[in-house]
């Protein structure tokens, strides 16, 4: 049984991570990850470029894969859709955020595959929100292992008080 810090902490910046095509992946820097959560932007496709505030025309999504650092096999976590951004926004589609769950406590790669991408961009028209070869997540929020969370704790005065007697 693990005990979860009940707290979120921002997570170190991967120094392992990449961007490629419509692909990228990351390793979390802390070694005992229970919980992952990040936030990814949202992307579709519109037919003009400087069209704004769009009912939704064609949305993309993500198919958002992990694995335990330094092993082969990936494990499907979730397809994840961008969604219509609000009516008075200028962008059609809006971010959208991502948590793991419960993992067992390790070091973890994560894989972010914007699936549509490559689709939208063949058919003209404009991809908001995201590029080929662009980093597509961010705020990167892990929990750990409560020992591994560093805590700040008050000074502590110890007075000792004795007395002496002869024998």
């Amino acid at each position: 049984m693990y005990k979860r810090i009940k707290r979120w902490i921002q997570a170190l910046n991967p120094n392992t991570h990449s961007e490629n095509g419509w692909v990228n992946e990351f390793t979390t820097e802390e070694v005992d990850v229970i919980d992952i959560r990040f936030k990814l932007y949202g992307y579709g496709w519109k037919p003009n470029v400087d069209d704004e505030n769009l009912s939704t025309l064609e949305k993309g999504s993500y198919k958002i894969s992990y694995r335990i650092n330094g092993t082969s096999d990936w494990t499907f976590l979730a397809r994840v859709d961008s969604s219509r951004a609000g009516t008075d926004e200028v962008t059609v589609y809006k971010h959208v955020g991502i948590t793991t769950g419960l993992l067992q406590a390790e070091k973890y790669d994560i894989k972010i595959e914007a699936d549509k991408g490559s689709k939208f961009t063949a058919w003209g028209g404009s991809l908001e929100g995201i590029t080929s070869g662009g980093q597509f997540w961010y705020d990167l929020e892990v929990r750990a292992l409560a020992y591994k969370i560093l805590n700040n704790y008050d000074e502590l005065a110890v007075t000792e008080n004795a007395e002496m007697q002869l024998v």
